[in-house]
């Protein structure tokens, strides 16, 4: 018997032996087991593409596909909820790595994680806020991330803080301000 029949079979091993065997009660009870046992490694074996990627694969994945896309150490934890690890993971190796340390990425994080916020570097140009008469990029090396006033100092507070420090521009000082009225609905 081929291969291929004798997994169509759900019976791989019995249905390879030769039909002397094949009649004898004794030979099915022997080989049921280890043919239980070799269908279910199969479909886990061609279940593993699926599980290799981030958006499909099962919860229990995401804390095992982690280091393998660089999160270890502060960069990850376990408590975060699933939907926050699905998406930094699917964005590692093309957003956020290749651009960790760039607002852009800082924001992209802040956004897995549900944090509404706003990132502009100090001297931005804001309408309806900045005159004129301001010195516009005197100081380009700080940036200022607005929050809600409604974070003030809890927990997306920290985080955002954490995260800031992660993945924020380096040798840059930066500035966490509450204010509602830069922060725009999603």
């Amino acid at each position: 018997m081929q291969t291929s029949e004798s997994w169509a079979t759900n019976k791989p091993i019995y249905s390879r032996l030769p039909e002397c065997y094949q009649t004898t009660e004794a030979t099915e009870w022997i080989t049921g087991y280890f043919d239980e046992l070799l269908l279910e490694t199969k479909v886990k074996v061609d279940d593993l593409s699926r599980q290799l990627d981030p958006l499909l694969c099962d919860i229990e994945w995401l804390d095992f596909l982690a280091p393998l896309t660089g999160f270890t150490g502060d960069y990850w934890d376990k408590t975060w909820a699933t939907q926050t690890k699905r998406l930094l993971i699917s964005n590692s190796y093309t957003k956020i790595w290749p651009n960790k340390g760039s607002r852009e990425v800082l924001s992209l994080v802040l956004d897995c994680f549900d944090i509404r916020h706003l990132i502009t570097s100090r001297g931005d140009f804001i309408l309806g806020t900045s005159t004129t008469g301001d010195a516009l990029g005197t100081s380009a090396w700080e940036y200022i991330i607005y929050l809600p006033n409604a974070y003030k100092y809890g927990d997306k507070f920290k985080l955002t803080q954490k995260l800031n420090s992660l993945y924020g521009p380096c040798w840059c000082s930066t500035e966490i301000i509450f204010n509602d009225d830069y922060i725009t609905e999603f």
